[in-house]
């Protein structure tokens, strides 16, 4: 870069009762080696330590900005609060209780001051409550690549929130926030509709999993879901509604994301689905390109939607009964 000045990196940290991890990750914020961030902390009501940490950060250091809100507005209206005070060419959401290491916003910069790409994002290395290392990395669950192709959105997302970067212009493109999805997962799609992701293979975030973290990528999954009557039908519907907001994305996806809506839409009335199970099977290495699945699962991957969600319904009622 020949700037006299590298361009202004934002920092968005979002916070809710969470003064144990706190310091930690605004140590590590601190020490980021790229030489001109901003760090602007939005409190969402805190209850305990956290405003008190906030503030006493803040006094000691220009770069932090800190606001509370009067009331608990919830993570996603948070965030938004956190990215509208935003001034930087680039934004960098952040979550309360991870650890940064110092190289993170100069990789990914790197990445992003080429012009070529609207979001960037790394690798994550898992750590428990206390920070030991529990020797998995995100790119463990989930691939994680490059692309200029949003179809392998539209059914999973690898960008996640704590290790991106994006470009202030990705704002106009994806503001308003919709409320029914992650905004790292709508973020990667909007990115990738209208330029490029990419990918920087490197664990630049030590990312923290406990019972009280918004995601929890590595934990078991809970049990009462899988007991709940029709959930295999909440799924599917859910599926559905995201494809639907994604296929009213402009760009060089939506038609594809159209076609899969009118044929997922059909396939809830319907006893078979034999259409869109050819469309998933001729799109399997997009639709499951995210999911770590074998070239045989993802065949059956594709196969599986040939059954339609009325025989679904009579084959397993509980799992796929309509909601009262």
């Amino acid at each position: 870069m020949t700037d006299a000045q590298p361009p202004l990196i934002s920092i968005a940290l979002c916070t809710f009762n969470g003064e144990r991890f706190l310091r930690e990750q605004l140590d590590s914020l601190l020490a980021q080696d790229w030489p001109h961030i901003e760090i602007v902390a939005v409190d969402d009501a805190s209850t305990d330590g956290t405003p008190q940490i906030l503030a006493s950060y803040a006094g000691r250091n220009a770069r932090i900005r800190y606001t509370r809100n009067a009331h608990n507005r919830g993570y996603q209206k948070n965030f938004e609060a956190a990215i509208s005070l935003c001034s930087g060419r680039w934004i960098a959401p952040c979550d309360q209780d991870d650890i940064w290491l110092p190289r993170k916003l100069s990789e990914l910069a790197r990445e992003l001051a080429t012009g070529a790409a609207l979001l960037a994002y790394c690798d994550s290395e898992l750590m428990d409550e206390n920070g030991r290392s529990l020797n998995r990395r995100v790119s463990d669950l989930r691939n994680r690549f490059s692309t200029d192709d949003p179809a392998p959105y539209l059914l999973n997302n690898n960008a996640s929130g704590h290790a991106m970067l994006f470009c202030r212009s990705l704002l106009g493109l994806a503001s308003p926030f919709p409320p029914s999805t992650f905004h790292d997962w709508w973020l990667a799609y909007v990115a990738a509709s209208a330029g490029s992701v990419r990918y920087v293979d490197e664990c630049l975030v030590r990312h923290r999993q406990h019972a009280t973290a918004v995601t929890n990528l590595g934990g078991a999954q809970p049990t009462v879901r899988a007991k709940a009557r029709g959930f295999r039908r909440r799924d599917a519907v859910e599926i559905r509604e995201r494809i639907e907001l994604f296929s009213r994305v402009p760009g060089k996806g939506q038609a594809f994301a159209q076609a899969l809506l009118a044929l997922w839409r059909a396939r809830e009335t319907q006893f078979i689905s034999p259409r869109l199970a050819v469309f998933a099977w001729r799109h399997r290495q997009r639709l499951f390109a995210i999911q770590k699945s074998s070239e045989p699962k993802r065949m059956r991957q594709a196969a599986q939607l040939f059954w339609g969600l009325r025989t679904k319904q009579m084959l397993q009622p509980h799992r796929y009964a309509k909601s009262d």
